[in-house]
């Protein structure tokens, strides 16, 4: 028998021992953060967006999306985005729990990241109206801090780190980013570079940016 990875040893502990933070906002979203587990190195499922979607064009994003009048929260939202998105079953999801809440940029909506372990991957099939590619990238190779490109931003009178990653032709950057970051942190070996702190909340209240 293989023995189990020591990442969902560490996810099982400090996802229920450590305090998740919460951010109010009257548009919420979700997002899968789906953990392949099959036999082989463990990896994310990622997808890059299609040039046709109202936001985000193009962008490396976890499935998701903003939370429907049926969905009875966000693990809901999350699964169903999932199945809709890229044809991931909530049956082949395994939920293990919930990152910190992330706003988008300017505080367009607030996003909930749900870690899922996928122990048998399905064949997949994206929608051809918001998913270009499907994509994997391997968790170790998001460990290395050398992989990562570090930049900081100032707006709205603070200053925070961007993060960027690049995989095979494909750049993993922003909130995204933030939400990788974040479930390295919760991982037995940490994040490869601190957590930033959450972008400070603009004057009016932000735009309405959906989803990354």
């Amino acid at each position: 028998m293989v023995p189990e990875h020591p990442l969902f040893a560490a996810l099982a502990a400090n996802l229920v021992a450590r305090p998740r933070k919460t951010l109010d906002h009257e548009r919420r979203a979700a997002v899968l953060v789906p953990i392949i587990d099959d036999g082989g190195p463990l990896r994310l499922l990622l997808t890059r967006r299609t040039e046709d979607t109202p936001t985000h064009k193009g962008h490396v994003a976890f499935p998701g999306g903003g939370l429907a009048p049926d969905d009875a929260h966000a693990v809901a939202a999350a699964l169903r985005e999932a199945e809709e998105e890229i044809g991931l079953a909530p049956d082949c999801v395994e939920v293990l729990g919930l990152l910190d809440d992330l706003p988008t940029v300017n505080w367009g909506s607030v996003v909930t990241p749900v870690v899922g372990r996928v122990r048998r991957l399905p064949p997949l099939r994206p929608d051809p109206r918001e998913v270009a590619r499907i994509f994997e990238i391997p968790l170790d190779a998001l460990g290395v801090p050398e992989a990562w490109r570090v930049q900081q931003v100032h707006r709205w009178g603070a200053t925070w780190p961007m993060y960027a990653f690049e995989w095979d032709g494909e750049l993993l950057w922003g909130l995204s980013a933030y939400v990788t970051m974040g479930l390295l942190d919760r991982g037995p070996r940490g994040a490869p570079h601190p957590l930033p702190a959450v972008p400070p909340r603009p004057m009016g209240g932000g735009d309405r940016e959906g989803t990354p």
